[in-house]
C-alpha cells in the first residue's frame, strides 16, 4: 500500500481515539516550547549558506539511508514505545534546561535544549510513521544533534582553520614549483586579513577559505554512517578522523586549484570559484560516502 494511503487509513481509524488526540496534544506543546530554537535554526541557516549547504547533505544522506537501508513504515499514527521513550527524554531534557539556571550558573546549560530538540523530532517520525524507522531516527537525530552543536562553536573555529589552511596551501603550492607566502595585511583600526602571496599575487585567505564548510559536512557524513553501521568508539574514532582528515585535503586542493587557475581567468574568477568549490565539494562527500561505507543498494534493517 503506498505511504499516503497507509497514513490516511491511519488517521481515519486513529482521528475517533481521544489517545490520538492527546498524543497530538504533546507533540504540540513540545513544539511550542521548541519554537525558539527552531527560529535560531532557520535564521542560522539562512545568514550562513555553509550551515545550509550541510543540512542539505544530512538530508540527502538520510534520503539515501531510507531508500538503502531498510526503513518499513509499521503502525503508523501510533505511540509506539520508541516514540513513547524518545518523547519523555526530549521533555525531561527540556524540564532540566529550565531547572538547571537554578542549580548551576554555566551558560552552556542552555546547549541542552539542543538534545531535547533532536529527541523530539525522532520522536515525531516514531510516531508518524511506526517502529520501522527507529533506527533511522537514532542516526539521524544523533547526527543532528552534533550538527546543532557544533554550529553553536563555528565563530572560535573560524580562525584556526584559516591559518591552517593558508599554511598548509602555500606549503602545497611550493611542492610545485611556485613562490607562496602566508601573512598577515590590514590598515590602522581595521582587522588583519589573511592573505597568501602566490608569485606577487595576493590572495585573500577569507572566511569561506577556512573549510569548515566540507570539513564540518564531511564530519557529519562520518558521524552518521558510524552511528548507522553501530561502530564500536575505536572505529568510530577512525570514522570521525578520515571524515576530517578527507574534508580538510579536499579544502586545500579546492584552494590551490583556484590559485593555480585565477591567472588566466581573472575576468571570470568569481563563475571559476564557484565551479571549483562546489566540485570539490561534492566530490569529497561522494569520496567520503563510499570509503565510509555508505550503502548504495539494499540491505537489511540492521538489528534493534
Amino acid at each position: 500500500m503506498p505511504l499516503r494511503r497507509q497514513l490516511a487509513v491511519s488517521f481515519t481509524e486513529k482521528c475517533r481515539q481521544i489517545d490520538f488526540w492527546l498524543h497530538c496534544v504533546l507533540f504540540g506543546l513540545l513544539g511550542l516550547a521548541l519554537w525558539p530554537l527552531t527560529m535560531w535554526f532557520a535564521q542560522t541557516t539562512h545568514d550562513q549558506s555553509r550551515i545550509l549547504h550541510a543540512l542539505i547533505v544530512l538530508a540527502m544522506a538520510s534520503l539515501m539511508l531510507v531508500r538503502f537501508g531498510g526503513v518499513t513504515v509499521t503502525r503508523p499514527l501510533e505511540l509506539n514505545a520508541s516514540a513513547r521513550r524518545a518523547l519523555f527524554a526530549a521533555y525531561g531534557i527540556l524540564l532540566l534546561t529550565y531547572l538547571a539556571p537554578f542549580v548551576t550558573h554555566s551558560n552552556l546549560t542552555g546547549l541542552l535544549v539542543i538534545p531535547a530538540y533532536c529527541c523530539a523530532l525522532a520522536a515525531a517520525v516514531r510516531f508518524t510513521f511506526g517502529e520501522g524507522t527507529r533506527q533511522l531516527t537514532r542516526t539521524v537525530a544523533g547526527t543532528l544533534c552534533a550538527f546543532l552543536l557544533l554550529s553553536t562553536f563555528m565563530a572560535p573555529l573560524d580562525w584556526p582553520l584559516r591559518s591552517m589552511a593558508g599554511k598548509w596551501s602555500a606549503y602545497v603550492l611550493e611542492l610545485i614549483g611556485q613562490s607562496a607566502e602566508l601573512g598577515l595585511f590590514g590598515q590602522a583600526g581595521e582587522p588583519p586579513m589573511l592573505v597568501l602571496m602566490v608569485n606577487e599575487q595576493p590572495f585573500h585567505v577569507a572566511s569561506e577559505c577556512n573549510g569548515f564548510g566540507v570539513i564540518i559536512t564531511s564530519l557529519l557524513l562520518a558521524l552518521l554512517l558510524a552511528i548507522h553501521r553501530r561502530l564500536n568508539i575505536f572505529d568510530l574514532g577512525l570514522n570521525l578522523l578520515a571524515g576530517v582528515i578527507i574534508g580538510f585535503m579536499f579544502n586545500i586542493v579546492r584552494i590551490v586549484i583556484i590559485v593555480l587557475l585565477a591567472p588566466s581567468m581573472m575576468e571570470h574568477y568569481h563563475l571559476m570559484h564557484e565551479i571549483v568549490g562546489g566540485f570539490t565539494y561534492w566530490a569529497c562527500l561522494i569520496l567520503v560516502w563510499i570509503a565510509l561505507n555508505g550503502p548504495t543498494k539494499p540491505e537489511k534493517a540492521l538489528a534493534k
